[in-house]
Order: C-alpha cells, then structure tokens, then sequence
C-alpha cells in the first residue's frame, strides 16, 4: 500500500493548451487528479518521470476541485480535457479523498467536455455525474486493457482491477449511453503483440461492446526503464534481454518495420470486427469547437492513410489537421483534402459554447 501525503498544487492543475490535438483522447488539455499511482503497472511511463518508485507514495492535492474550477474559466467549453496523465483518477486513493468525484461535478456545472483514462470499474460509481457531462457537452470513459488473459494481466499489473471488472465496467457504461473507449496502451512485443492474444481481447471488447479502440507501443525511454522492463519480463516467463534489445537497438520505440507489421495487423482485425480504431466523428460530432472536430477527422483518416501506406497522403492530412485546429487552414488547402465537402460544413458552424 502506498502513502498517502495530503498536499496543494504548487503549479497549475490543468496543463497548458496543446500545440497539436490528442488524438488518441481527443483532448486539447491534459490534467492528472493524483501524483503517483498504486496500481504501478511496470510498464508504465510514469516511472521514467518520478524521481522515486510510482506506486510508493501518492500525493493528494486537496485543492485540485477549486484549482480547476478557478482555471477551467479560462478554457473554451469547445475544447476537451483529458483526465489522461501520469497516474490513474481511480486508484485506491479514490475511495478516500473522492477528488475524481469532486473535479467531475465542477466539470458537470460547466458542461466541458472530458475524457477520462482508467482500469477501474469504479469509475461506474460517478456514472450520473458523467451523464450529465455527455448531456451537456461530452464524456468519454476510456479503459487500459492490455489483454484479457487474467494470469498475464496478473504478472503484468497484479495491483490493478482484473480484464474481465474492466470489460463488465465497458458493458455497464455503453447501456447508459456512455462512450467507451479501449486503449491497448501499450502493445509489448513478445507478451501480448501475438495474433492469438490480440484476437482475443479485440473479440472481448467488441462483445462488451466498446465503440473503439486504440493502441500504442511500449516505450522505453532510458536504461532505468529498461532495466524495469527486463525484470518484468523475466517474471513473466522466458525473455533474453536480447530480445527487445534487437528490436529497440537502443530507442525509444521499437523498430519502425515491426510497428508498421503490427499496425496492419491489427487495423486489418478491427476492420474484420467492425471496430473503430479510433473514436468514431459521430461520437464528438457537433459536441467540440468545430476547429477541434475536424481536426480529429482529418488526424483519424491520416491514421488509417499511414497504416494502409498512403504516406504522402497522410503527411498532408496531419499538416492540414494542425492548421486547422489553430484556425490557419485556407479555403485553398481545404480544397485539397478529399474530406473537403465535411471539413467545410463542420468550420462553418458557428460556435457558440463559450456564449
């Protein structure tokens, strides 16, 4: 069990504005409830930015609530926050200090927009704040899920809620009309990247009924983090260091072919399951600054495009989807785009949320 320290923000409570749009979140703004995280998935980034072990020690920023609500008067309700960063908004902290909970009904009286990142079902316990937060504007629940195999997830995060809580949870959720979301973040070479691991939980989530899914790769941005990986590797059966050495060769991201390799192969799954692979445009059609909505489709199909190896093709979709989102595009390089006739109709509406 981790300490708990009872503390006040000495910064800002939600992050600056991002240059590009989250795709993968949808999300203009980031923001953690908590510092540190019990769960402390070995996997996990945030270990590479703790001076000490993640899940040694929690710090509860007590003012978080006011803090966000003081700062939220200075963001667009057409622009959505991620509660995505650093540490899980419903680790066992939670059933404490319940600062989810509150962040969630300042966000409810203002109506903006959120997307929330977790693996505990009991993120099911705020359901009515989060229904009046979609009603308003927009609310996305997104579960880490990695595989649903219960003894891997067990050697690979033994400390949080079991796959089968977290697929009940996503059931739960879609029947209230919630969007549902499942981020397999990240894809670990040798452990769970196989055909057989990757059907089966794409097979699970469909039939939990997720309305998408996206993905990313095992980061492994320094030797101490290398190191952690080896010992989780090591507990989990038989991997020779040598194994992600070949494949990373010193970066952080493994090799650019077995990404491309991994990427098809599991676009290929989805599409044969009907699952989205990114959040589909009707979930957030007409609920984000149109700016933001096109640049979500325009950065979405650019995916697909560089999946399918239109590189070119993807390339001027990602440039024209950051000159959208800070309004910079010209009718000229919309034109260019074969998503002209929806990128248009969506930039002429007028927004009037922040009225």
């Amino acid at each position: 069990m981790a300490y708990y320290i009872e503390d006040y923000l000495s910064g800002a409570a939600i992050g600056p504005r991002r240059p590009i749009i989250n795709e993968y979140f949808l999300s203009s703004y980031t923001m953690a409830i908590y510092t540190g995280c019990e769960f402390g998935c070995p996997y996990c980034d945030s270990w590479a930015v703790q001076q000490r072990p993640l899940n040694e020690m929690v710090r509860v920023p007590i003012d978080l609530p006011e803090r966000v609500r003081q700062e939220l008067e200075g963001v667009s309700r057409g622009d959505l926050v991620g509660i995505t960063a650093l540490s899980d908004p419903y680790q066992p902290a939670e059933l404490t200090y319940r600062l989810t909970r509150q962040t969630l009904r300042v966000f409810a009286e203002r109506g903006q927009p959120l997307l929330i990142l977790t693996k505990s079902p009991m993120v099911i316990e705020d359901l009515t704040l989060l229904e009046r937060i979609h009603a308003a504007s927009l609310a996305i629940v997104m579960f880490t899920l990695l595989t649903i195999d219960p003894h891997l997830a067990e050697k690979l995060e033994d400390h949080a809620p079991a796959p089968a809580l977290r697929l009940d949870a996503i059931a739960t959720l879609k029947r209230a009309g919630i969007p549902v979301g499942v981020a397999m973040m990240p894809i670990l070479p040798y452990v769970n990247d196989t055909d057989l691991i990757i059907n089966a939980t794409l097979g699970a989530v469909v039939e939990a009924g997720a309305d998408f899914v996206v993905w990313d790769y095992l980061l492994i941005p320094d030797e101490r983090h290398r190191g952690r990986i080896n010992d989780m590797l090591a507990r989990i059966g038989r991997y020779p260091p040598a194994y992600y050495r070949d494949l990373y060769r010193g970066r952080a991201l493994p090799d650019l072919t077995y990404r491309n390799e991994r990427d098809r192969a599991l676009l290929e799954r989805c599409d044969a399951l009907n699952l989205p692979v990114r959040a589909p445009h009707h979930l957030y059609a007409g609920r984000l600054h149109p700016r933001n909505e096109a640049s979500l489709l325009l950065r979405h199909t650019a995916f697909r495009d560089s999946v399918q190896g239109r590189t070119s093709l993807a390339r001027q979709g990602r440039e024209l989807a950051d000159l959208v989102y800070h309004g910079k595009a010209t009718d000229i390089q919309l034109r260019a785009s074969p998503l002209y006739a929806t990128l248009n109709a969506i930039l002429q509406r007028e927004y009037t949320g922040d009225a």
